[in-house]
C-alpha cells in the first residue's frame, strides 16, 4: 500500500501557516500573491501564497479537505513523483494567470487543480476520475454564484449537488465524461479571467503529457 508521504508533507506545510494566519493578522498579507510587490522583487510570494488562504475559515477548511482527498487519491494511483509534477503544474499555471490578470490573493486551490486534472485524465479508477471532475465543478459553482447573500449559498449548494452526481453515478458514466467536464469548466473559468481555469488547463496539459509518457514507456519494444 502506498504511503501518502507527499500528501502528508504538503498538507502540514500548508496547514500550519494557514492556521497561524488567523492568530497573526499580518501573515497572510505578507505572504500573499501581490503583483505589485512581485514587480518590486518579492518573487517569493509566488511560492508563499500557496501556504496561506484568502477565503476565511470556510475557504481554508475547503482547500485543506480537498488537499487531503485529492492528494491521497492521486498519490495512491499515480505515485509521489507524478503527484508533485501535477501539483506544481497547477500552481505554476495558476500563479502565472494571477500575475497576468493582476489578481492578488492566496491559497493552494490552484495547485489542487493540477491534482484534479491528473485524477480525471491519468487515473483508471472511476472514483478518482469522478472526484477530480467534481472538484472542477465546485470551482465553477464558486465562480458562478452571486457575490453575496442567501442566493449565493443556494446557487453554490445547488451546483455542488449537481456536480456530486458525477461521483454518485460514476459507474454509469463513460470515462470520457470526466475529462470533458474538467475541460469545459477550465475553459469557462479562463474566459472569465479566473486563474483556476488556467490552472485546470495547465494541469490537464501536464496530465496528458504524463499519460502519454507512461504509455510510451510501457509499450513493449519490438524485436528486430
Amino acid at each position: 500500500m502506498v504511503k501518502p508521504i507527499a500528501t502528508a508533507t504538503v498538507f502540514v506545510v500548508t496547514a500550519v501557516p494557514s492556521a497561524l494566519q488567523f492568530f497573526l493578522p499580518g501573515l497572510e498579507p505578507a505572504l500573499m500573491r501581490d503583483p505589485a510587490a512581485i514587480d518590486a522583487g518579492q518573487w517569493w510570494r509566488l511560492v508563499t501564497s500557496l501556504v496561506v488562504q484568502d477565503g476565511g475559515v470556510l475557504g481554508t477548511l475547503f482547500n485543506l479537505a480537498f488537499l487531503a482527498v485529492l492528494g491521497y487519491l492521486a498519490e495512491r494511483s499515480l505515485g509521489p513523483a507524478r503527484w508533485l509534477i501535477l501539483y506544481a503544474a497547477g500552481a505554476v499555471a495558476g500563479q502565472a494567470a494571477g500575475y497576468l490578470f493582476n489578481d492578488p490573493g492566496a491559497g493552494n486551490s490552484i495547485a489542487l487543480c493540477g491534482l484534479a486534472a491528473g485524477l480525471a485524465l491519468a487515473c483508471e479508477g472511476s472514483l478518482e476520475r469522478s472526484v477530480g471532475s467534481f472538484y472542477a465543478v465546485m470551482l465553477g459553482a464558486s465562480a458562478l454564484a452571486p457575490s453575496d447573500g442567501t442566493w449565493s449559498w443556494v446557487v453554490t449548494v445547488a451546483l455542488a449537488l449537481a456536480g456530486f452526481q458525477l461521483v454518485v453515478h460514476r459507474e454509469r458514466l463513460p470515462v470520457w465524461v470526466f475529462p470533458v467536464v474538467l475541460a469545459v469548466v477550465g475553459v469557462m473559468l479562463a474566459a472569465l479571467a479566473d486563474l483556476h481555469g488556467v490552472a485546470l488547463l495547465g494541469g490537464m496539459i501536464a496530465a496528458w503529457a504524463l499519460t502519454g509518457k507512461s504509455r510510451s514507456t510501457s509499450r513493449p519494444t519490438s524485436l528486430a
